[in-house]
């Protein structure tokens, strides 16, 4: 298969599950959204094995993961300032503070969950 064939495979896969989840949702049954999320995922997984086309080079790892570690860094400062400033404006909005210490509580668990996998893989290469 050729990567073209696979991107076209993938959208539509895409589009059947959006529509198939939406479906579940409007009628209340969460059993299609399951099975179509499911069978998606099966569909996508034998396609890429059936491409023919290189898939991932070094170049594409490293950009990914420049791009992974530049979300998270976004993500955990967002979900930290905006922790704080919602937990600040308990006395104004008293409804939102849960809220607030929900994102403070995530920013720390990502923090923490990022400092163990990173002492592991140093630990593994060699570091």
């Amino acid at each position: 298969m050729k990567r073209k064939q696979f991107k076209i495979i993938n959208f539509l896969t895409t589009m059947v599950m959006a529509a198939a989840i939406g479906f579940s949702i409007s009628i209340g049954n969460p059993a299609i959204a399951i099975a179509s999320f499911i069978g998606g995922i099966a569909v996508v997984y034998l396609s890429k094995r059936r491409l023919e086309d290189i898939v991932e080079d070094e170049r594409i790892r490293q950009v990914s993961q420049k791009a992974s570690g530049i979300t998270l860094q976004f993500i955990i400062l967002s979900f930290a300032i905006g922790g704080t400033v919602l937990v600040a404006m308990k006395d104004t909005y008293p409804k939102y503070t849960d809220f607030g210490f929900f994102m403070s509580y995530a920013a720390c668990t990502s923090l923490v969950l990022y400092s163990i996998f990173y002492m592991y893989f140093n630990m593994k290469s060699g570091g």
